[in-house]
């Protein structure tokens, strides 16, 4: 039986290796050859992309009006209500993510990167110059906290049963650009046009910007974004009202963070 030598024999003694055929040599390099692990190449680092959330069923308010006014009622808004505001913020904040690991990479972008960021930048009504993220758009893209969020639902739905909160959906009060009342296929539509609203339109640039800096600093009150709100309606205590809702409330709204989507 013939009897084959390790590699490490044949390269550690040379008089050996001419002894062996030469056939048996190239055959024991081939061997050895083929397992060899692969060397890995190097690829430029990509930022992660944003994984959009599929879309969930739409959801509705259920009539409110049959609860009692009280905590039975205001639980029930809240129960429907949160789970749809943390998801759209959840979606923000994974864009924003998104962005600012592409701005801090060294690497050129991906043709798949370069065109998300166009598409972001259209969606959030900016002209961004090619190949940059705009600081603008980072002011835009970000979420808004909870409990701001829910106090002027709150306040513009009257817990959920006013008609236009009922019939349309319309949890806050948004009119179109000709005056009329918005109306909506689901709670998440009217979620979502609420915060691209606050994200987007010219009269609460300065809330933007509030946050910006809070959000430099490592937290964003929602008081400090009500203090903002002055052109949402035209009532001058409007603010003041939000403030009252959020010092009675705030701690309620906490509680249904987490809940599951009704």
């Amino acid at each position: 039986m013939m009897r084959y030598l390790p590699l490490w024999c044949l390269l550690s003694s040379p008089s050996r290796a001419r002894r062996l055929p030469a056939a048996l040599l190239a055959v024991s390099l081939l061997v050895a050859l083929v397992a060899m692990p692969p060397v890995a190449v190097s690829q430029p680092a990509e930022a992660r992309p944003v994984v959009e959330a599929q879309t969930a069923e739409a959801v509705t308010l259920p009539d409110l009006r049959q609860l009692p006014a009280g905590p039975r009622r205001k639980d029930a808004f809240l129960q429907v209500l949160v789970p749809i505001v943390e998801a759209e913020n959840s979606q923000l904040a994974a864009r924003r993510e998104w962005l600012l690991a592409l701005a801090e990479r060294d690497t050129p972008w991906t043709s798949a990167e370069r065109e998300r960021v166009a598409a972001l930048c259209k969606d959030y009504a900016l002209d961004c110059a090619p190949g940059e993220i705009n600081a603008l758009l980072l002011k835009r893209v970000a979420p808004v906290p909870l409990e701001m969020v829910a106090v002027q639902a709150v306040e513009e739905s009257g817990w959920g049963t006013s008609r236009l909160a009922r019939q349309n959906n319309n949890l806050f009060g948004m009119r179109t650009s000709s005056g009329r009342y918005r109306s909506f296929d689901s709670l998440q539509d009217a979620v979502r046009a609420y915060l691209k609203n606050l994200n987007t339109h010219r009269a609460y640039a300065a809330l933007r910007s509030r946050r910006a800096q809070l959000s430099a600093q490592g937290e964003v009150p929602p008081e400090a974004l009500i203090a903002t709100l002055k052109d949402y309606a035209t009532r001058a205590d409007y603010q003041h009202v939000l403030l009252s809702l959020l010092r009675t409330n705030a701690e309620r709204i906490r509680r249904h963070a987490g809940d599951t989507p009704a």
